[in-house]
């Protein structure tokens, strides 16, 4: 069954704000975060670091309050980017096979090891060499733009990839265990953390988008449970997706965490259908 008007209420009624604002009054209701789960996150945001890097707008910390003000939960956000993967392997074999094949047209013009090299290279890559085929002049084209950026950038710690997509990361995504009876309270019967995402954070990524270019959003789920219930409530409950074509950087503080990600132009149509089964039927539970 659709949300009601009377709990949308009660989300509307939910208080996000910078963590940097209310300074003084943050700093005191931060003190008295707590979650087990994850003592990690409870411990950045009880730091100094997390004021820091708010007010330096290096990280962007938010604090989802109740109307009463205590403290529910609190995430942040960064500027991001994914990437599509340069194969390099497909780069270098689509070269390779250009040459063979060169050999094997212009036979007179080589030796017979030269032509026995390129004929026995042609048949030990044969099932490679069938699935480049179709996209060989593209992979060409490529190589050669690499070879000649290779010679042109003088970077040696530039990373080249096949194709960028501008991202916001959601770095910390965090309940306070103090604030579960509050939210209890409230008569919401979802979980909090997936109605702060489709209701407040999902209006703050249209915002982004609205002053500059940013197809995804994802995140690092610090998940160490033996039964994946972090990444399945990412999957199940915000639709978050482990992607076999998209990549990120991983920096050091994410090692071990499981990389999700969803396109921002799909989030609307999700929040939708969100608000459409927001009061689970008792006689749809199977």
């Amino acid at each position: 069954m659709r949300i009601t008007e009377e709990q949308k209420s009660v989300l509307d009624s939910l208080v996000v704000e910078r963590l940097r604002d209310h300074r003084s009054e943050n700093a005191t209701l931060v003190n008295s975060f707590s979650n087990k789960k994850n003592p990690v996150l409870e411990r950045i945001i009880r730091t100094k670091v997390s004021f820091d890097r708010d007010s330096e707008g290096t990280v962007a910390y938010y604090v989802v309050k109740a109307p009463t003000g205590e403290l529910l939960l609190y995430f942040s956000l960064k500027c991001g980017e994914l990437f599509e993967k340069l194969d390099q392997f497909k780069l270098d074999l689509a070269y390779r096979v250009k040459d063979a094949v060169n050999v094997l047209q212009h036979k007179e013009q080589y030796s017979n090891d030269v032509y026995n090299r390129a004929e026995v290279f042609i048949n030990q890559n044969i099932t490679e060499i069938k699935q480049i085929l179709p996209d060989i002049d593209k992979y060409l084209e490529k190589k050669e733009g690499l070879s000649a950026d290779l010679r042109k950038e003088l970077n040696t710690e530039m990373q080249r990839v096949l194709k960028t997509y501008p991202a916001i990361e959601l770095q910390e995504f965090c309940a306070n265990d103090n604030g579960r009876k509050i939210w209890k309270e409230l008569g919401i019967k979802r979980k909090l953390g997936e109605c702060v995402f489709w209701h407040k954070i999902v209006d703050m990524l249209d915002s982004v988008q609205k002053i500059a270019g940013c197809q995804y959003v994802y995140l690092f789920a610090a998940d160490a449970s033996a039964d994946g219930e972090l990444v399945n409530y990412y999957k199940e409950r915000l639709m978050f997706e482990q992607s076999a074509v998209l990549g990120a950087n991983k920096p050091k503080y994410d090692f071990q965490c499981y990389f999700l990600c969803q396109s921002i132009i799909e989030l609307n149509a999700k929040r939708n259908q969100f608000y459409e089964d927001f009061n689970i039927d008792s006689d749809s539970i199977v």
